[in-house]
């Protein structure tokens, strides 16, 4: 079987780049962000790894690559090259890694206008050569230009890698607190269903105008998440938090409770560390992931999975 490999952005202190490509491919990135997966087939989608890449061959020297890309059998039509230095170690110049290895492929190259595209990647233990076959299609960044926003709306690339931690398997989107709209915009993008609820009526009025402005059919809803009934393949919430803006306790606990009896995941966003407040909502498996976003402030992104039946979450809240 072909050796499978993905590229990943390298960001310090975003635990979500490792999540979201273990969650879409099955493989975590090394310190290289380059991960060994299972599948290539969801990373179009993503937010956060760049590219898919089967492999062909690995050499610790240059040389040894050139060998065992003579000795491949790989369909190379019109190819080009691209290289990747993922770390100095080893000083071999661009031009001569590429012109060595596309030497030793009995295939005329197109550099203009490829049929196939090769990477040549560097790294500390050696060389290796792959062709590209999938790359995230980024088109979340057209998101970022909504019509409406506030300062605290999420970066479309944040709320697209938040939608990448449940698909697959959800195909229907929760979205409590759904503010301006960036979590039902791009779970609309991959062609979900999404649903938004918001107490605040302005909120509900932009989030509607932005859907509007990309042509999403997403329904938003104005009301209490604490008192929805709707209910999906997962919840993703965006919870109402910030240095000027405070809501009590039990305001969050009740969204959380109605959460846990809507969806059987669930990921939720706030300033800290709630894991503890989502096990006693009723969801069991909790993963906390930290996102630096200034200095002196990160966000921090949970992802639940409910493990008690809806008459033991339901019992429970009732009970507090």
């Amino acid at each position: 079987m072909d050796e499978l490999l993905a590229l990943c952005s390298r960001e310090l202190e975003n635990d979500l780049v490792s999540a979201e490509c273990a969650h879409l491919t099955g493989g975590r990135p090394d310190a290289y962000g380059v991960a060994r997966c299972r599948t290539l087939a969801h990373i179009r989608h993503a937010a956060y790894v760049r590219s898919g890449v089967r492999c062909i061959a690995r050499g610790r020297t240059l040389d040894r690559l050139v060998q065992a890309v003579a000795q491949s059998r790989f369909d190379a039509r019109g190819f080009r090259i691209e290289f990747l230095r993922l770390s100095s170690s080893i000083q071999i110049g661009k031009r001569e890694a590429v012109v060595a290895v596309a030497n030793a492929i009995d295939a005329a190259p197109n550099l203009d206008a490829p049929e196939h595209r090769f990477l040549l990647a560097q790294q500390d233990e050696g060389l290796w050569f792959g062709e590209i076959v999938t790359e995230a299609d980024r088109a979340y960044v057209r998101h970022d230009a909504k019509p409406c926003r506030t300062s605290s709306s999420l970066p479309s690339r944040l709320a697209r890698a938040l939608v990448n931690l449940v698909v697959p398997p959800a195909r229907t989107i929760l979205n409590p607190c759904c503010g301006t709209g960036s979590i039902l915009l791009e779970a609309q993008a991959i062609g979900l269903k999404a649903y938004g609820i918001d107490w605040n009526g302005r909120m509900v009025a932009m989030s509607r105008q932005n859907l509007a402005h990309f042509g999403c059919p997403a329904r938003v809803e104005l009301g209490d998440a604490r008192d929805w009934r709707r209910t999906g393949d997962a919840l993703i919430a965006d919870l109402p938090y910030g240095r000027f803006l405070h809501t009590p306790e039990e305001v969050i606990r009740g969204i959380l409770g109605t959460g846990a009896r809507l969806a059987p995941v669930a990921v939720y966003v706030a300033a800290r560390d709630i894991s503890r407040w989502l096990r006693e909502a009723g969801y069991g498996e909790v993963q906390v992931l930290r996102v630096r976003k200034s200095e002196g402030f990160a966000r921090y992104v949970h992802r639940a999975h409910r493990t008690l039946p809806w008459s033991s979450v339901e019992l429970r809240c009732s009970i507090k």
